[in-house]
């Protein structure tokens, strides 16, 4: 079983980001990265590895609960967390 920290630790590597969050099968969630990358003329990769810090730097007890709480069944706990990480970013 991978770790929390396994995981956060690939995040970190641009080459794996979107990988993993194809991985994650989360096809709406790569649009709308797309598109959000579209609108602020940034790198999708750049834009995820700006959600994950994000995320581990602000996110509240609530958020990390329900992160957690995804990846445990998942198939691809590696994208569902960024997946998560993610959708979580770009409401906040």
């Amino acid at each position: 079983m991978t770790t929390l920290g396994e995981i956060l630790g690939r995040l970190q590597d641009r080459a794996e980001v979107y990988q993993i969050l194809a991985e994650s099968g989360n096809l709406p969630l790569i649009a709308k990265l797309d598109q959000h990358c579209g609108n602020s003329d940034g790198a999708p990769c750049e834009v995820a590895l700006r959600a994950v810090h994000a995320f581990t730097g602000k996110a509240d007890d609530e958020a990390w609960v329900k992160l957690i709480g995804r990846i445990q069944d998942s198939q691809s706990p590696a994208g569902t967390c960024l997946s998560e990480m993610i959708a979580w970013s770009l409401t906040h």
